[in-house]
């Protein structure tokens, strides 16, 4: 029997970069992953080395093995690269602390970190999250900023700078603000879209470079009520108004609060996928689609308490089992884009 397209190359009939993080432990560990990897991403996003724990040991101390080994293989492969992140609050190496008080000292290191980087795969990569998760309404700044280290110490101008500093070390990139909690109907999910806008807007009216917003998109089967495909297309509809691409840059779908059943949590994950895709992908501003794990070997969700199961059930998130088998969700990802205009 012939084998059946996977989902990057039916993503790529459509004109939408597909892909997933990988890391370079499951590489090395397992070949049924670069298998995957070889067959079904058009694009990988490594997972823990391009972020500061991984590649700062210490204050002025880089180590960019990790990074290397897997720049190296997607480009073996024919693949993208996407950079996750330069800068995010939530993961910073045990030395940073609170980070520097003053503005300029926390600005040397955040220019030094961002230059070094980028300029260093200038090229190389397809897109740079360049912020990641800047907003939080409920930190109650009046902006709906989140009190990071990096806008405590520097203040707003942050965000801006670190696109001004990624768009001269790497010309090429294209350079994504990334956020989570904005595809949902839900009144949380409002404030949070309403404070992005306004920072987007304000960004674009500065003459910041950006080019795309990154759409999480962090599902639960369990909250399919709460998705209305019309809040979501609206929302990509203002992104595009704006000029701006629309990334789907880390998605995937807990089954938390779902039935043991296996076979009734693969129905709901799968519809899940469906269903959001279908929506997103209606919108033709939406040029990428990246997965947060492609197997349920390396799910990180069992490690999450907001995500694991509560009755202690291995998670069922992925497009492919434990034993790197196709679940519903492979299939219903693939159909999504069969039926997706082209871009």
């Amino acid at each position: 029997m012939a084998q059946q397209q996977g989902m990057a190359a039916l993503a790529a009939e459509k004109g939408v970069l597909f892909g997933s993080t990988l890391t370079r432990g499951q590489a090395d560990e397992s070949a049924e992953m670069r298998r995957l990897a070889r067959q079904e991403m058009g694009a990988i996003v490594p997972g823990f080395e391009f972020k500061w724990p991984t590649l700062r040991p210490g204050p002025w101390e880089f180590d960019f093995s990790g990074a290397e080994a897997m720049l190296r293989l997607a480009e073996e492969q024919g693949q993208k690269t996407r950079g996750h992140a330069l800068v995010w609050h939530g993961a910073l190496p045990g030395w940073f602390g609170d980070g520097p008080a003053d503005a300029m000292g926390m600005r040397t290191l955040l220019r030094h970190h961002i230059d070094t980087v980028a300029r260093r795969y200038a090229g190389r990569i397809h897109s740079w999250d360049v912020v990641n998760e800047p907003v939080e309404p409920w930190d109650g700044r009046q902006d709906g900023l989140r009190d990071s280290p990096f806008l405590r110490s520097m203040g707003t101008d942050y965000i801006d700078l670190s696109f001004r500093w990624a768009a001269e070390a790497d010309p090429q990139a294209r350079l994504v603000l990334n956020e989570y909690g904005v595809e949902m109907a839900t009144a949380e999910q409002e404030a949070r879209r309403t404070a992005l806008l306004r920072l987007v807007e304000g960004m674009l009216r500065r003459r910041v470079p950006l080019h795309a917003i990154g759409i999480q998109a962090h599902l639960a089967a369990a909250r399919q009520h709460e998705f209305e495909a019309e809040v979501l297309r609206r929302f990509i509809r203002r992104i595009a108004a704006l000029g701006l691409d629309c990334y789907i840059t880390e998605l995937d779908v807990t089954d938390r609060g779902l039935p043991p059943d296996i076979a009734t949590r693969d129905a709901a994950v799968a519809h899940t996928y469906r269903v959001f895709l279908d929506a997103a992908l209606a919108e033709p501003s939406v040029k990428a689609v990246i997965l947060w794990g492609i197997s349920d070997r390396y799910t990180w969700m069992n490690d999450s308490r907001f995500a694991r199961r509560e009755d202690g059930l291995p998670t069922r998130p992925h497009p492919f089992d434990a034993d790197f088998r196709p679940k519903p969700a492979w299939d219903a990802i693939r159909e999504a884009f069969r039926a997706a205009s082209a871009r």
